[in-house]
């Protein structure tokens, strides 16, 4: 129980050789990373540390005996990204400033002392898992694009498990007010389009990849739709209204073109004509209405006719016979 104690308490007097951070590290790229780190060693005495070493597994192996290391107390060209904020007495925390995608590995703490075989290294080291911030969209309806009234969530977050406490949004690039990872849209409006995209406060250089939200407003598609729909009926009513016409004028032009070759006059025409006129203009009336009768005589009334003809020469024949 004691032991626990120690451990828990760093600083505190101990015979452990122990280095504790986090097994796993989820981070967005462009931020500062902080690995929480302490350590214990027999004694406990600052005096005893002489050298405090953070090595990536990437370019070391096993327990970074050897360098290269991404600092060391003991160098005097260590690089501005990795800088140690912990001391020689129990706080061995790293600070990583502005993580980079390619930086996602296994670190170590390695450090030595004064003591009798006295080097540690932490084993297993702490992971970083480094990842772009996204905007992700989820919505009320599953199917269909999104329209005026529907409810859509816009979220904030890493690929890798990282619960975001505060964030800051952008719309066209402009700050909102809203921190909180998720925007939610209870009734959204064709206002709400925009291109959305977020950062972690006060880390612009996390900035996520825009997200772009059209939402189509029903009630102008609905007023768009009936003035398409009106155009088309127009102009087809306007066809017809053109067929029409043409097709009038081609029977009047018919008609007409039949009349000029001899179309029959029916018989009360010529009968409201002969009525009009006096005995002495009879024969004109006539020969008028003749000439308006068709060019050609049917068979039967001409052979009707021939006979009547016959048969009144037979008559007269007979007359000046007898007489």
């Amino acid at each position: 129980m004691l032991q626990f104690l120690l451990f828990l308490l760093p600083g505190v007097l101990s015979d452990e050789w122990n280095v504790n951070y986090p097994s796993q590290i989820c981070a967005a790229r462009g931020s500062n990373v902080t690995i929480a780190c302490t350590f214990t060693f027999p004694g406990n005495d600052p005096d005893a540390v002489k050298q405090v070493l953070w090595c990536s597994m990437n370019s070391n192996f096993n327990k970074c005996e050897s360098g290269p290391y991404v600092f060391d107390s003991e160098a005097k060209n260590n690089s501005v990204s990795f800088q140690y904020i912990g001391n020689k007495a129990s706080d061995c925390s790293l600070l990583i400033n502005d993580i980079k995608l390619t930086e996602s590995r296994e670190y170590k703490f390695r450090f030595i002392t004064s003591l009798p075989n006295g080097k540690w290294t932490g084993d297993p080291g702490v992971n970083i898992s480094v990842s772009e911030l996204k905007v992700s969209m989820s919505r009320s309806r599953i199917n269909g694009s999104t329209i005026t009234g529907d409810s859509v969530n816009l979220t904030c977050s890493l690929d890798c498990p990282n619960d975001l406490s505060e964030v800051q949004w952008f719309k066209n690039g402009e700050l909102m007010k809203q921190t909180n990872p998720i925007l939610i849209f209870n009734n959204i409006t064709a206002e709400d389009s925009g291109k959305y995209s977020c950062s972690l406060t006060n880390f612009t250089n996390t900035l996520s990849g825009g997200f772009s939200m059209y939402i189509e407003d029903v009630s102008e598609f609905s007023t768009l739709l009936i003035i398409v729909v009106s155009s088309v009926l127009l102009v087809f009513t306007i066809i017809a209204a053109v067929f029409l016409i043409r097709r009038s004028k081609a029977e009047t032009q018919k008609n007409l073109k039949e009349v000029g070759e001899g179309t029959r006059v029916s018989d009360d025409n010529i009968c409201q004509a002969t009525e009009a006129v006096d005995e002495s203009k009879v024969d004109e009336v006539l020969y008028t209405c003749v000439t308006v009768k068709p060019k050609e005589i049917d068979v039967k009334s001409q052979k009707q006719i021939s006979a009547n003809t016959e048969e009144q020469n037979e008559s007269i024949y007979s007359a000046v016979k007898t007489a």
